[in-house]
Parts: structure tokens; C-alpha cells; sequence
């Protein structure tokens, strides 16, 4: 058996066994949900913190009407490739995205898939890729196609930016452009790339050039909600920054933005997925249109604000029931590091049967001996949820790690990390 055979095996079997015990594959019951604050599994209402639509705005009133009002102008579905026409709709998209990034844009249909447009098509054969260890798997996937087309690939280790311009150093002599590809806020352990240290690279190498997925950055934090990497300073000539519509903006598909004109029709003349997969659709376009607007006016800092008084209490709660967050504070993205996967599917199931549906994190989406789970925290949380959640936590974890004969001595090792609180919860 092949290595990829082996351990597609290997998550298959353990996708079987998180369903078998009722962690995955969920569904949620027909129950209306005008928030996302609470679900219904098995008829039984369960506090949600799952969501990536971390202000809420799925559920906005305008973005619904809007939706509801293109079916009618346009019905459910326009099918035809944008190589041939475009819905009048992409234009007034494109152009209020234009405003919100201050640079010019090509609408994807979803972050993936605009990988897949972007990166044959910007990276040659001459070039080197080097991948954050990191990185969201949907790059990953792209970058095998632009390996097979001739160009070198690689991979170092996270955020490590010593590595990288070392990289850069010796890949110069060989190569005409070096790509980094990473994630501007990553989506497991939710913590941000160093654009201080990236925008100093590419003033200081002529040849390097970044490419960076803000999918989980977009939306909650920025000017016009443009997302954490254009919160850190401007898109750089050498720079091409892919970010979400499906998450915090409230709709679906994604958005590429260009500071090189050359470079945006490139892409949007070549692109595969561009020319060969479908658009968005009638309502989803009036409804990124309608969220596009409240981006450029002031009630999106009125969502962040909210959103971001939510993130610090969660982090002040964590941190004072000691709990072991590997990241927070940063963004709505928390995780919580069990180290082994049986804790990690122990404390889920006691959260699930306590009234919490959490993200668990296993192999492959985290390194194998660093499971955990994914806290998610959006607007529709409120902060008696999320105190009542850490606080349940806090109870349960020691109750988890009692049964999988583990204990947070070997978290810490797991994700060599400073935990100052250790006793607090060990002795609950």
C-alpha cells in the first residue's frame, strides 16, 4: 500500500469511529434557526460554537431580503460560464469590493477554487513555492498542480521567518521568483502570520513574492471589514491576497486582490476554475452585495466591537480557569489543546452531552499527538454562553483526562507551552 493509500485509510477509519461516537457527520434538525447562538440536535436545543460567520451576518434582515428579491428578478440559478457573461450583479460586486480593499479584485466561487484559478497561473516553472507547514490544505491541493507544471515545492516549518529568508537566500541562485504561501490567520489554532516580518522581506528581496488566504481574518477586524493581512499594512505590488465571502462576510464564494493590474486580468483571463466551473448564483451575489455595503458603512464597526468585547472575555475567562488555550486573544479562533486524541473525543462528547457543540480537531487537520478542539466565538454568542461554556470546560477536562490516563503535564510537552495555571484545573 501507498503512503497517500495508507493514510487516507487511516482517517477514513477514524472518521467512522468520531461518527460512531456521534462527534462528526451531524446534522441539525429542521428547527428554524434565526441565530446560530443555539442548534437542535436530536431534538434537544445545544449551544453552538462551530460558526466561522463570526459577525452574524448570515442571518442579517437586508442580506435575506436581498437574497429573496434576486430569486424573484432572476430565479434560483444563472448557469453560464463568466467567460461568456456575467449577471450585471459581478460588476456592482466587484466594484464595492474595490472600495473596501482599495485594489483591484477578480470574485472567485470559493477560496479553494480560486486557488486553483490563481496559483497555476501566477507561479511558473522557473519559480519556487515555499508552503507554512500550516497552510490551509485547500493551498496545498493547488500547489500540486503547480508542481507538476514544473516548479519547485516545499515546505518549512510555522511562521518560522528564519527559515524562510534562509530559504529565500539559497533559492535565489536557482529560481526567478519565490512564492510563500500561508495563511494570514490560520484556521485550526487561530493564530496570525507575522506581516511585519513578511512586508520587511519583500522590501528587502526583489524576487520574493507572497501569497496569502485571509479567509478567517476577513470580515471582523480591518478598514470596511478587509481582514486582518490589509489590517497590518497595504497589499504590496508583489502580493496577491485570496480571502472568504463564506465566513465572516456572511454569503458564499471568495475574493482575490491584486495590487498588479497585470496580474489580476491574468488571472482572470487564464484561470481554469474561472472559465471552466460555475458562478455564483443570483441570490448570493445580492446578498454579498447587500453585506459588501454594510462593510462600507459604519455598522461594521459596530459588529467588530462587539465581536471583539466577546474575544476578550473569552480570553480573560480561559485564562483565569487556567485553562490550555494554545492561542488566544488575537482572533475569534480559540483552541484548546488536549495533545491526545482520546481526550479530545472524551471532552468533545462531554461538552456535546453538557449542552456545547465544538469543532474537535484531529489528524489530519492537526498533528497527530497535537488534537484538540476548536472554540469558535461569534456575535450570536453571548458572554453568559461562552462563561458558561469555559466554565463547564474547566469541569470536564480533569474528568477527561482521569479517563484516557493522560494529564496537562503531557499537553504542555504535547504543545510545548507554557501553562503558569496548570493546578488550577488539575484540582478541580
Amino acid at each position: 500500500m501507498t503512503k497517500l493509500a495508507s493514510q487516507v485509510e487511516f482517517v477514513n477509519e477514524l472518521a467512522f469511529k468520531l461518527r460512531d461516537l456521534d462527534l462528526i457527520h451531524l446534522i441539525a434538525d429542521s428547527h428554524p434557526m434565526p441565530d446560530r447562538r443555539m442548534l437542535h440536535l436530536s431534538d434537544r436545543p445545544i449551544h453552538n460554537f462551530t460558526s466561522c460567520s463570526y459577525l452574524g451576518l448570515e442571518t442579517h434582515p437586508l442580506l435575506k431580503e436581498a437574497a429573496k428579491k434576486a430569486i424573484d428578478d432572476y430565479g434560483i440559478n444563472f448557469y453560464v460560464s463568466r467567460a461568456y457573461i456575467s449577471l450585471n450583479m459581478y460588476e456592482e460586486l466587484e466594484s464595492l469590493f474595490e472600495q473596501m480593499f482599495g485594489n483591484e479584485v477578480v470574485i472567485m466561487p470559493t477560496t479553494a477554487l480560486g486557488h486553483w484559478a490563481a496559483l497555476p497561473v501566477l507561479i511558473g516553472d522557473g519559480d519556487a513555492v515555499i508552503l507554512d507547514h500550516q497552510v490551509h490544505t485547500s493551498v496545498q491541493m493547488a500547489t500540486k498542480i503547480v508542481k507538476t507544471n514544473g516548479a519547485h515545492v516545499e515546505m518549512i516549518r510555522h511562521n518560522r521567518m528564519d527559515y524562510l529568508e534562509s530559504r529565500i537566500k539559497k533559492l535565489s541562485s536557482q529560481y526567478n521568483k519565490i512564492w510563500y504561501l500561508a495563511d494570514g490567520v490560520y484556521s485550526m489554532y487561530g493564530d496570525v502570520a507575522p506581516m511585519d516580518e513578511l512586508h520587511q522581506l519583500l522590501e528587502k528581496y526583489d524576487n520574493f513574492h507572497l501569497y496569502i488566504d485571509d479567509a478567517h481574518g476577513m470580515s471582523w477586524t480591518g478598514k470596511n471589514g478587509a481582514g486582518y493581512v490589509m489590517s497590518q499594512g497595504p497589499l504590496h505590488p508583489r502580493m496577491v491576497l485570496i480571502t472568504s465571502m463564506g465566513k465572516a462576510f456572511g454569503t458564499s464564494g471568495a475574493v482575490a486582490v491584486f495590487n498588479d493590474n497585470q496580474m489580476k486580468e491574468k488571472v482572470r483571463n487564464c484561470g481554469s476554475t474561472l472559465i471552466f466551473t460555475g458562478p455564483l448564483q443570483p441570490p448570493t451575489l445580492a446578498a454579498s452585495i447587500a453585506s459588501a455595503k454594510i462593510h462600507l458603512s459604519d455598522e461594521i464597526n459596530v459588529l467588530q466591537n462587539a465581536l471583539s468585547e466577546r474575544i476578550r472575555f473569552f480570553d480573560n475567562k480561559a485564562a483565569e480557569l487556567g485553562l490550555p488555550i494554545i492561542e488566544g486573544g488575537k482572533t475569534p479562533v480559540f483552541y484548546l489543546g488536549t495533545g491526545k486524541v482520546e481526550v479530545a473525543q472524551n471532552l468533545t462528547n462531554r461538552l456535546k452531552n453538557a449542552g456545547f457543540l465544538t469543532c474537535i480537531a484531529v489528524f489530519p487537520s492537526v498533528p497527530y499527538h497535537r488534537a484538540g478542539l476548536r472554540l469558535l466565538s461569534t456575535v450570536h454568542n453571548e458572554f453568559e454562553d461562552i462563561e458558561l461554556l469555559l466554565e463547564t470546560v474547566a469541569e470536564e477536562l480533569p474528568k477527561a483526562l482521569r479517563d484516557e490516563n493522560f494529564s496537562m503535564e503531557q499537553i504542555h510537552n504535547a504543545f510545548e507551552i507554557n501553562l503558569s495555571s496548570v493546578d488550577l484545573v488539575t484540582q478541580k
